[in-house]
């Protein structure tokens, strides 16, 4: 009985992994307090977010768990819904191209496809520059690099962030992809897949690998953690239309955003207490971000690093045929928001 009680504890800890990505806190009852929607006339911001409610990180997560959001959107006339989305990006993405959301703060992978295939929406602030990645092998010894890993079966998602992952760590290794086995599965297939043995990786979002590490399902051999440039980012995004009609509220959503950067800096461990109420420990949250614990990679900013990041995505989209346009870094980003935000400091 206890080792199946251990498995199920396991299995919902996973389950939660799989929609954790990029989805929102709720902001606790005291945040709401002194915010009375009904005394002024504002105007309403639908923000989408994938995953489900008390289930995210990034900068994103600590301004709606502390209430800087909807702060800074009353402070000029705006107040925000959020609309969550289990499918994730794709969900996301059609619902920006339908105009059923005005802004969404998710991965830059599903925002730049949506770009390529022709929706009307501009990339305006930054959620999480340094998205991490791992390499979960099973637990054997012989297996301690990548490069042991040819001839043997690894898992990961086709035409997703995975397989950016696995393609880019492999070419920093100089390393042939034709001579590994790649299975196309990930989330809860892939999870499964690995923890029957039936893989003998697993390339995923770094949080899950250290998260399944910790339960005994593995141990992680590689990261980007110290291979940033391999990552990917978390991006804000809004509707072209929206943002040139409410400027305004990009702007509030980037002062959010910033006092949700200046606080993680300020409280790291409360911090990895937010992020630990979606049922994953503090300490996994405090080991994947470990290697900058002042947090700047929360900064809201459009740097030269954030448009370099983009072009190498919008490449690998396009020679790897996940999409069938190439667009420009200047088509799918845009500093004047930002730029309004520093005028206003």
């Amino acid at each position: 009985m206890e080792g199946k009680s251990r498995k199920i504890k396991i299995l919902i800890g996973l389950i939660a992994l799989i929609v954790l990505a990029f989805g929102p806190f709720k902001p606790k009852d005291k945040n709401n307090e002194n915010v009375n929607t009904a005394e002024v006339n504002l105007k309403k911001v639908i923000i989408g977010l994938p995953g489900i409610s008390n289930q995210t990180l990034e900068a994103t997560g600590i301004a709606v768990n502390k209430g800087y959001i909807v702060e800074e959107l009353k402070k000029v006339g705006y107040e925000p819904e959020f609309i969550y989305f289990q499918q994730a990006g794709p969900a996301v993405n059609e619902a920006l191209a339908t105009n059923k959301i005005d802004i969404a703060m998710y991965g830059d992978f599903p925002i730049t496809v949506l770009k390529s295939n022709g929706g009307d929406v501009k990339v305006f602030a930054v959620d999480n520059s340094r998205f991490m990645y791992g390499v979960l092998v099973q637990n054997d010894d012989s297996i301690k690099t990548i490069k042991d890993l040819e001839g043997k079966k690894v898992l990961y998602r086709k035409g997703t962030v995975e397989q950016k992952f696995f393609k880019e760590i492999l070419k920093k290794y100089n390393l042939n992809e034709d001579k590994f086995v790649s299975v196309n599965a990930g989330g809860a297939d892939g999870q499964s897949i690995f923890s029957a043995k039936e893989a003998e990786a697993i390339f995923t979002f770094y949080y899950t690998a250290l998260y399944m590490e910790s339960k005994g399902l593995g141990k992680v051999i590689d990261s980007t953690l110290d291979k940033p440039e391999v990552g990917t980012q978390s991006l804000a995004v809004g509707r072209t239309k929206f943002l040139e009609e409410n400027p305004d509220a990009a702007v509030a959503i980037i002062k959010a955003l910033e006092k949700a950067k200046d606080f993680a800096k300020e409280n790291p461990e409360e911090v990895f207490s937010i992020y630990a109420q979606s049922g994953i420990p503090a300490e996994v949250y405090k080991k994947a971000y470990s290697a900058d614990l002042t947090f700047s990679n929360f900064d809201p900013a459009i740097t030269d690093n954030t448009k370099e990041k983009m072009q190498k995505l919008i490449d690998f989209l396009y020679d790897n045929q996940i999409v069938k346009n190439k667009i420009t870094v200047d088509d799918i980003i845009t500093t004047e928001y930002y730029d309004r935000y520093k005028s206003s400091k």
